[in-house]
């Protein structure tokens, strides 16, 4: 079975494109403001940060960087490679996995391994903290799991063993679930 390229797909203003050369370094991305008919169609086009697709400025006030390539010159851009990654983020509900136990938790908190502050509460999960969860069981409402004094149990969970849950909103029972112990 052949699998047929998208060849003939014309670029349009608004397209995110990148610049075909042979050295790597040099390749420009840029996004589409406008379009010249003729014989050969060519490209107006804004350039772009490569690292965060923010528009490069000229200087202080002079504006966007502009350049023009011809339509042959370029190909669209794969945003895959921008694309966030899911992480953990505090509220979520995550199942912690380790020697064929299974706990169910809301992350409340990130703890760094030595004990220093984590810097995961302001810019987001750095991947190395443990996660601190109020365990919770996995039936209808989602309830606290709680000891003899009323109190919730709270464990640490470390990421390479944790998962994410998928949530299922109130049903006619009511309250909320886990979806059939699937996870993301």
């Amino acid at each position: 079975m052949k699998i047929k390229k998208k060849e003939n797909e014309k670029l349009s203003v608004g397209d995110l494109v990148v610049e075909k050369r042979i050295q790597k370094n040099k390749k420009r991305i840029g996004e589409v403001i406008f379009v010249r008919e003729g014989r050969r169609r060519k490209l107006e086009m804004v350039e772009l940060n490569k690292h965060d697709l923010r528009p490069i400025e000229k200087g202080s006030l002079e504006g966007p960087k502009i350049f023009s390539l011809d339509e042959t010159a370029c190909k669209k851009l794969n945003l895959f490679r921008f694309k966030e990654k899911r992480t953990f983020q505090l509220g979520d509900i995550i199942k912690f996995t380790k020697r064929g136990r299974s706990r169910f938790g809301i992350l409340t908190s990130f703890i760094h391994p030595d004990g220093l502050y984590s810097d995961s509460f302001e810019k987001g999960y750095n991947g190395k903290d443990f996660l601190e969860c109020i365990e919770i069981l996995p039936k209808n409402g989602l309830p606290r799991r709680v000891d003899e004094k009323n109190k919730p149990y709270v464990f640490l969970a470390t990421p390479d063993h944790s998962k994410c849950c998928v949530i299922i909103p109130m049903d006619k029972e009511g309250g909320v679930r886990i979806k059939e112990r699937f996870f993301l």
